[in-house]
């Protein structure tokens, strides 16, 4: 009898921790997003029309970055131009150290989403969506035993030139790394192999009418069907709906990202929500800005880019698709228009999948990503349904 129930305390066991898993790869907390955007991320954060918004806003991103237990600090900078002048910012960082934190071994991998707006728009698709979307993942990021450390960063100034972004690239990650990992200052981008970051901006418009998505007017349709054949022959299908999320990435440097994320969305339930994959045949940034691929750096990961550093680019799309066409860097970019159960429940299979791409990027090598990792959720709930049935 002892020995029976024995076998039946590490049943419970066994079911109580893959319960737990399932939870923590499958289970956004919408709630969670929907309050967050709601009670921090609602109106404007712009440095002259709404100051002290922005820095309340800006000070919920370093407690919550506190509360998760990440190493958290402000990137304080300052920058100047001909037309804007001197101007200061503060990006929020928080860093979730892995064991191999500190040695060349480590591959750092990170989040990034901006948090302010332009001069008269609440910002709740731009960027309130991308905020709250990796806030998520950073809450429940600790409970991985994690061996490389993630960077979680909230961008100042995106709207200003992305002048945040290329802050910490250019400042704020060399001498991190220099000071953490003793890298040579000259070279190191060589010793540390960086995965890279994915940057979010505006990630939660979701919308199911016909001929709701549209595109840049730099790329034209026969662009757009011989580079992305694919993408195209799936808006043709679905009558030009805007129900999925791009991934925009580069043919070489971002690719591993991109398989991270695409294995990542493929093992997640709610199969309404999409992700097209945009690859882009260009890697120099010079050479992009001069192409007809130029829209396509409308955010942060220009300046990752800009940097030969790996970075994909989330985005609905911004202002080429359903309410954003209309509400772009306007006042209805707001809570009425934006926080629709259908766009919250999109906005929460992004966190899922890019809280499991950080699990996938544990792994060093594609060919051990590939290998055995195809729908973990999926496995988890069957072998928890067959546990509890045993039981």
């Amino acid at each position: 009898m002892v020995a029976l129930h024995d076998s039946y305390i590490n049943a419970m066991e066994t079911c109580v921790w893959v319960f737990s898993m399932v939870t923590l790869c499958c289970a956004a907390d919408i709630s969670y997003m929907n309050a967050t955007i709601r009670d921090h991320f609602s109106s404007i954060r712009h440095h002259e029309t709404n100051f002290a918004y922005k820095e309340m806003a800006r000070a919920f991103i370093y407690e919550e970055f506190r509360r998760f237990g990440l190493h958290t600090e402000f990137h304080n900078f300052t920058t100047t131009d001909n037309t804007k002048g001197l101007q200061m910012g503060s990006n929020i960082i928080g860093i979730l150290q892995g064991k191999r934190f500190g040695t060349f071994k480590d591959r750092i991998a990170g989040i990034g989403a901006h948090y302010d707006t332009v001069r008269n728009s609440p910002g709740v698709d731009d960027n309130g969506s991308g905020l709250v979307a990796m806030l998520e993942v950073a809450k429940r990021a600790r409970a991985l035993d994690r061996h490389n450390t993630a960077i979680f960063v909230s961008f100042d100034l995106e709207e200003e030139d992305y002048k945040g972004s290329r802050q910490f690239v250019e400042e704020w990650l060399p001498q991190f790394l220099v000071t953490n990992y003793n890298a040579d200052p000259s070279s190191y981008a060589d010793q540390i192999k960086l995965h890279g970051f994915y940057v979010l901006d505006s990630i939660m418009n979701y919308n199911t009418t016909a001929h709701s998505q549209t595109f840049p007017p730099s790329l034209t349709v026969d662009k757009v069907r011989t580079v992305f054949s694919k993408f195209y022959n799936d808006l043709v299908a679905d009558k030009f709906q805007g129900d999925y999320i791009n991934s925009i990435y580069r043919k070489d440097e971002d690719q591993f990202l991109n398989k991270a994320l695409s294995q990542a969305w493929q093992s997640l339930s709610d199969p309404v929500y999409q992700m097209e994959n945009l690859q882009i045949p260009i890697s120099d940034l010079n050479r992009i800005s001069e192409s007809d691929f130029r829209e396509f750096l409308r955010s942060d990961h220009a300046s990752f880019w800009g940097k030969s550093i790996p970075a994909l680019f989330l985005t609905d799309s911004g202002n080429y698709r359903g309410d954003m066409i209309n509400c772009y860097h306007q006042p209805c970019d707001n809570m009425n228009v934006m926080l629709t159960e259908d766009n919250l429940k999109f906005l929460g299979k992004q966190a899922d999948a890019l809280y499991l791409s950080l699990h996938f990027l544990e792994e060093t090598g594609m060919d051990s990503l590939h290998a055995g990792r195809g729908r973990p959720c999926f496995l988890l709930i069957m072998i928890a349904m067959i546990l509890v049935m045993l039981v």
